[in-house]
């Protein structure tokens, strides 16, 4: 068996390179002495990588390593990188959070009471003016973009549209139904009124007997189910009449439910008396 086979003497096949490497000097001239490290320049003693780890050494290994190395250290720049920005992003975010909550909105009483004072300048108060005409304009385009989406009616939708109506709004509320289902029809009641009143909320209702890959993906199994999305994502639901005191509920204990996992923009409390329209 041994006979098929011979060592390699470094020269060819896959080890080559690994033999002793001649001396090029020897080899321009076999008159010349063996090369020895003491003669060597301070700049031919210098560390190159990748270096050998033996003197048989072809330094593949060392090269594979340093490139490795290399790579990783690359990837961690990036990962750093790009933490860094995403952070950025975050706290840029956030402070634009802050900043529009702490904001004092300027109303048109406060305008009034400043244009009755004599002692406030007149350049503080047209800079008010702006500001109040500015918020106008920002509401009325927001209130205009909320009506193109459907914002301030309960509508059905089919299946087909689910994830555009979810991800459209920043915020939509969908009401799984049965056609049977009594609860549902209270449900509907409500939601109807919430829809009306609510405007920066998009109400919809589906048909969960229409609907069977949603109703899988969000593992719904009891009805009704409301379902409240932020910018597309679920973050609660309402199960039938849990949580409410009773199956004869008022409107607003339901919102205040949707309100707590902050599918309401609209500033209310639980137990506020509201002309529902």
């Amino acid at each position: 068996m041994a006979g098929k086979f011979k060592m390699s003497d470094g020269t060819q096949g896959m080890l080559r390179g690994q033999a002793p490497p001649a001396d090029a000097f020897q080899a321009a001239d076999p008159s010349m002495p063996p090369r020895r490290s003491q003669y060597d320049t301070e700049h031919e003693r210098m560390a190159i990588r990748p270096q050998k780890t033996h003197a048989n050494s072809t330094g593949f290994t060392s090269q594979v390593a340093g490139l490795a190395a290399d790579g990783i250290m690359e990837q961690a720049i990036t990962d750093k990188l790009t933490s860094t920005m995403q952070q950025g992003i975050e706290d840029g975010w956030t402070a634009r959070i802050e900043e529009e909550a702490t904001e004092q909105r300027v109303s048109g009483e406060e305008i009034d009471r400043m244009a009755d004072n004599a002692k406030v300048d007149d350049d503080d108060l047209e800079a008010l003016r702006a500001r109040r005409r500015n918020q106008m304009k920002e509401a009325q385009e927001k209130r205009l973009k909320y009506q193109a989406l459907g914002h301030g009616s309960y509508d059905e939708i089919e299946e087909e549209a689910f994830l555009k109506t979810v991800t459209a709004s920043p915020r939509a509320v969908v009401h799984f139904y049965h056609n049977m289902f009594e609860k549902c029809k209270v449900m509907d009641m409500h939601l109807s009124k919430c829809a009306r009143y609510f405007f920066g909320t998009r109400f919809v209702k589906l048909n969960a007997e229409k609907a069977p890959f949603f109703v899988e993906k969000l593992k719904i199994k009891t009805l009704p189910c409301v379902v409240v999305f932020n910018d597309g994502v679920a973050i609660g639901r309402q199960v039938g009449f849990e949580g409410l005191p009773g199956e004869e509920f008022e409107t607003v204990q339901l919102a205040w439910r949707i309100k707590e996992w902050k599918g309401l923009e609209e500033d209310f409390g639980p137990e506020d008396d509201i002309a529902w329209r």
